[in-house]
């Protein structure tokens, strides 16, 4: 897996944090979703496995989570969704990351940045990799064409 963007500093809007001691990381929902799966990637499993200290959980992520139950047609399979959705959410309920002022003026720079520079990225990733910036965390995602544009640090668990 590979760190891009940041290595080991957070240096968007002036901010120089230092990612020491507890390295934690925000987990997208496509990362999430592996989990979900019958057969999840054993890659991704590894990196959850190797670093479940240092998880964190985005309120945006469970509200992609919300989303995904509410579309879910199949009774059993909305059974299932509301299931996971709430073991990850009990088992991560210490690390939960809500949106505060600084993900507010992060955001808010950022969307009107890349709309200047016709850059379109969906308001939901936009408002992850705004958390992460804000905290100086790095994201996991499967999605680094997008969040690579936002200057947030990214970690690939797909990656070796």
């Amino acid at each position: 897996m590979r760190l891009q963007a940041a290595q080991g500093w957070n240096c968007r809007l002036g901010k120089i944090i230092p990612l020491i001691a507890r390295f934690l990381v925000l987990i997208d929902t496509n990362v999430w979703s592996v989990l979900a799966r019958p057969r999840p990637e054993p890659k991704v499993i590894a990196f959850l496995a190797a670093n479940r200290a240092n998880c964190t959980l985005s309120t945006i992520v469970l509200a992609e989570m919300e989303y995904g139950i509410a579309k879910a047609i199949d009774a059993t399979h909305r059974s299932r969704l509301i299931a996971f959705r709430n073991r990850i959410e009990t088992l991560f309920i210490d690390r939960i990351i809500k949106p505060d002022e600084a993900t507010a003026v992060v955001w808010g720079r950022l969307k009107a940045e890349l709309e200047r520079a016709g850059q379109i990225i969906a308001d939901m990733d936009l408002l992850i990799a705004s958390q992460a910036i804000a905290a100086g965390i790095p994201v996991v995602t499967r999605n680094v064409s997008d969040f690579a544009r936002t200057g947030a640090a990214i970690i690939n668990p797909w990656e070796p």
